[in-house]
């Protein structure tokens, strides 16, 4: 981190009373009640978008049929109750030193998803989902950068900002699947200052906060792969909808007969 930003970190530590976002007891950003309500992905994922299901399999009901740029995604929680909170509270109501309390709860699970890419060469570089120049002065932070940074040092990784936002778009959130993916179509270009780094590396791995239809990941990795990289995902949390449909029709399906 650099100098300015833990001094950002300073600054926040003192004028903002430390209070649970799930709950708002004083003390800590997610005190330990809430911290273990927190659900971890399983271990049993698609193996493509990394969607929680019963069982492992090569694709799913959310990727199947799509293309994404993307040759893998995983993430440590799903999306909901303090997960959601914490994404939340840090991106819109500007609370950077979430992004460190995110890092260090997503460490593990980073760690394993770096670890299962070994045997394919290893991950050379992270890098992240990038906003662009107006709302990173808006917000004063830029969420995803913050992350990766914090869950590269933490495995001795090398992070490298590949990526640049060179169109900003409406925000994601609230937008339907078709609508998003229009919104970050060719939003994301190599930065000039990285080419010559993205020529000298194979695989590398894009953070974000939370994967929702991961059309944006699927923008960056676009940018990547014309950059000759592939392109790995890595997400803080995760919407889950095929793992609640698909669980709930095994259910069904092991319900005995009326």
């Amino acid at each position: 981190m650099t100098a300015l930003g833990r001094l950002a970190d300073a600054v926040a530590d003192l004028f903002l009373p430390r209070r649970c976002v799930a709950c708002g007891r004083a003390g800590r950003w997610l005190c330990e009640p809430c911290r273990a309500t927190l659900v971890p992905l399983p271990a049993a994922v698609c193996e493509h978008c990394g969607a929680p299901l019963p069982r492992p399999r090569p694709d799913c009901r959310e990727c199947r049929g799509r293309h994404l740029a993307f040759v893998s995604a995983r993430a440590a929680f799903v999306y909901e109750g303090p997960a959601r909170r914490l994404v939340t509270a840090c991106k819109f109501r500007g609370l950077r030193p979430l992004a460190a309390e995110m890092a260090a709860l997503a460490e593990p699970s980073f760690e394993r998803a770096v670890a299962s890419l070994s045997g394919a060469g290893g991950v050379d570089l992270v890098t992240c989902v990038p906003v662009h120049r107006d709302r990173d002065l808006e917000r004063g932070f830029d969420q995803a950068a913050l992350l990766a940074r914090r869950l590269a040092a933490a495995i001795d990784l090398p992070f490298v900002p590949l990526l640049e936002r060179v169109q900003r778009g409406r925000r994601q959130s609230g937008l339907a699947a078709a609508a998003r993916a229009d919104n970050v179509r060719g939003a994301f270009r190599l930065r000039d200052q990285s080419a010559d780094k993205a020529g000298t590396v194979r695989a590398v791995l894009v953070v974000d906060d939370v994967y929702t239809t991961g059309e944006t990941l699927h923008a960056c990795a676009t940018a990547l792969r014309h950059a000759g990289c592939e392109p790995h995902a890595f997400t803080f949390a995760r919407a889950a909808r095929a793992f609640r449909s698909e669980t709930a029709a095994d259910a069904r399906l092991k319900e005995p007969p009326s």
